[in-house]
């Protein structure tokens, strides 16, 4: 049996009183997915436990199966993803240049926007490209993204980006415990020599007025040998996708990777799943479809416009029923995290559970018949964890070996 795995990226939500207390979810207008909550089983799921708020990659990793301490970190999903030659043991770090403020001798990232900020970034490339002391390699990648590479590395450094802008910036240094590590000391020294070098760089350089360009690091990684989808799974896998992150994890996982995308969420997953029909006629069997609109449309801060959104992507997948409910396909939607609609600085993604259906003649029907946050709660799955998905899925597609 094939495998259709669509995540549905920041899907979850709040209940919101312009909504008549439902979430974009509930008020939207969803036939396709209820029908295949109707025909399915649902359950509640924490990507990784409750009330934890996390990022994307890091619920996909935990969905796929793969253990924590097997995780190489994101900036190394973005170097496989832009083609950036790297060695085993390298060190990978995020670096965002960002307008910043500082209040009471401390840095915070700017709430307000910069226009031409990424035009400034794009100036300045190659002076900061020209700082990046011995053993280190800076990478441009577009927009306010840099990407360094410190050879040999080590990746126990903490993020000085706070996500959460009402948080200071923090200073470069080591993970806790790893303060007298030899590599790990090495490497924040080169950081911050770049780090100094890059800041006096754009000291010489002319940019608006009142603001002041600062450099926050996120995402530390350790480029590692790829680990295969299909040596642990037995299943000729996928990858449709649109951002550099899951392609790049694609490639790691060892995926055909298709990079694809639109800006409308109808159009874009309607593609998408285009192209996963297209590789499971060719063989494949299993397809990993993710889509960021509803996501997007959480952080615009419009109930009303994810709620259009989640209805766009339901049409989509109406016009691929033939796939969704074949006899011959397990689908599986899931969603990585909740995202509140709301336009709080304190909250990124939520900690809510978040709903998962799976529908193919290998499954137990349950009593839900509509598919959201609230109705999947009594679904038939009960509450499941990340890390239990990939068992129910072998086992739905009946590839799970008996255990004695």
């Amino acid at each position: 049996m094939k495998v259709l795995f669509l995540v549905l990226d920041g899907l979850a939500d709040v209940t919101h009183p312009e909504l008549g207390g439902r979430t974009p979810l509930q008020a939207a207008r969803t036939p396709t997915l209820d029908r295949l909550a109707e025909e399915g089983c649902c359950a509640l799921m924490y990507p990784l436990g409750p009330g934890v708020c996390h990022s994307s990659e890091v619920a996909h990793w935990r969905m796929f199966g793969y253990r924590p301490e097997e995780y190489p970190g994101r900036a190394y999903f973005h170097a496989l993803s832009e083609g950036i030659p790297c060695s085993s043991g390298d060190a990978l770090f995020m670096f965002n240049l960002v307008p910043v403020v500082r209040r009471e001798g401390k840095v915070y990232v700017a709430d307000e926007g910069v226009p031409g900020m990424a035009e400034y970034c794009r100036r300045v490339a190659e002076e900061l490209r020209r700082s990046a002391p011995q053993g280190m390699e800076l990478h441009y990648l577009g927009g306010i993204e840099f990407l360094a590479l410190v050879k040999e590395g080590s990746a126990h450094l903490l993020p000085t980006d706070p996500f959460l802008h009402y948080l200071p910036v923090a200073e470069l240094g080591p993970e806790p415990g790893w303060e007298g590590d030899e590599d790990t000391a090495r490497t924040v020294r080169v950081l911050r020599e770049f780090k100094e070098r890059a800041e006096r760089a754009m000291a010489r350089r002319l940019k608006p007025e009142g603001w002041e360009a600062g450099l926050i690091m996120k995402w530390p990684s350790r480029a590692a040998s790829p680990l295969s989808f299909e040596g642990r799974y037995g299943m000729r896998a996928a990858a449709v996708v649109s951002t550099p992150c899951f392609r790049g994890l694609g490639i790691f996982l060892g995926m055909r990777v298709v990079y694809m995308g639109d800006a409308e969420a109808g159009s874009d997953l309607n593609a998408k799943l285009g192209a996963a029909s297209e590789w499971f006629r060719e063989g494949g069997e299993f397809a990993f479809i993710h889509t960021k609109h509803a996501d997007e449309a959480a952080h615009a801060g419009d109930p009303q416009g994810k709620a259009e959104v989640i209805e766009a992507m339901d049409r989509a997948l109406s016009a691929h029923a033939e796939t969704l409910f074949s006899p011959e396909v397990l689908t599986v939607v899931a969603c990585d995290h909740s995202t509140a609609t709301a336009r709080d600085p304190r909250v990124i993604h939520g900690g809510d559970p978040v709903p998962v259906l799976f529908r193919a003649p290998t499954v137990r029907r349950d009593a839900v018949r509509e598919f959201d946050e609230v109705s999947a709660a009594a679904g038939g799955m009960g509450q499941l964890r990340g890390e239990d998905l990939m068992p129910l899925v072998l086992y739905l597609s009946r590839r799970a070996r008996f255990v004695t």
